[in-house]
């Protein structure tokens, strides 16, 4: 559960913290009085996108903190555990967005890429307001809630565990037979290209004469222009040539 929120120069807010108990909170006002933006700045420490929009005019740099208590969400502290990033107290996700519009997160003080807050997000809180967050949207949700409710987390692992192996052997399966596709059609040219050498039958020079003639022909369109060039200044150019000037 959410124990605690920090807003520091986000929108027109220029300090905020807000404390937390267990059990039901309500937070009321009248239309304008800033609920929204409350959840906006948490928003951010979820893997929200962010702009230089959300900072505070005349400061250089928006911070908001949101502190969880994991102790009934243990899917969350799983997730924290298979990256390095569990401690011994709440969870703190951060988010700092600076006036050029830069914005850095951060997961139990370490730096932590948006798509990190948001996956963790997820498993932290619900914002029925906000349907990105309504996790009873996600397949997967369902599946779990099923999975718990029949007692079969443990099967559902297994099954997951035996899915992740069939892919992998499928993915290896078809590695090796595309390689094997790539040497046989390797083997059909190789076997072409040594048929056709064998019906050439050259001899034992000819392959560098060929080579040779092959050079001379590839500079003959050039050696034709420079020929027809002198032949026309010697005698073919209206304007004036060498043999009408002899």
């Amino acid at each position: 559960m959410l124990v605690h929120l920090s807003v520091h120069n986000y929108a027109i807010v220029e300090h905020l913290d807000l404390e937390l108990d267990a059990g039901m909170s309500v937070i009321s006002g009248e239309t304008g009085a800033g609920k929204s933006i409350m959840l906006d700045a948490l928003g951010l420490t979820l893997g929200d996108r962010a702009d230089s929009g959300v900072v505070r005019p005349g400061a250089d740099k928006a911070d908001i903190l949101a502190s969880f208590d994991l102790h009934d969400i243990p899917e969350a502290r799983a997730w924290l555990a298979e990256r390095d990033l569990d401690n011994d107290g709440p969870c703190i996700l951060r988010r700092v967005i600076t006036a050029e519009g830069r914005s850095r997160g951060y997961i139990n003080g370490a730096p932590s890429p948006q798509g990190d807050l948001k996956a963790l997000g997820e498993l932290l809180i619900d914002i029925h307001s906000q349907h990105e967050h309504q996790s009873l949207l996600k397949p997967e949700t369902h599946r779990r809630l099923l999975d718990e409710y029949a007692g079969s987390q443990e099967l559902a692992r297994q099954v997951q565990l035996a899915a992740q192996r069939w892919k992998q052997t499928k993915s290896e399966l078809e590695r090796v037979s595309s390689i094997g596709d790539e040497q046989r059609a390797r083997h059909q040219l190789l076997s072409y290209q040594l048929e056709e050498l064998d019906n050439l039958a050259l001899g034992e020079n000819e392959l560098d004469n060929l080579e040779q003639e092959h050079k001379n022909l590839t500079n003959a369109e050039s050696l034709l222009s420079a020929c027809r060039l002198v032949i026309e200044q010697c005698s073919e150019n209206d304007a004036g040539n060498v043999l009408s000037a002899l």
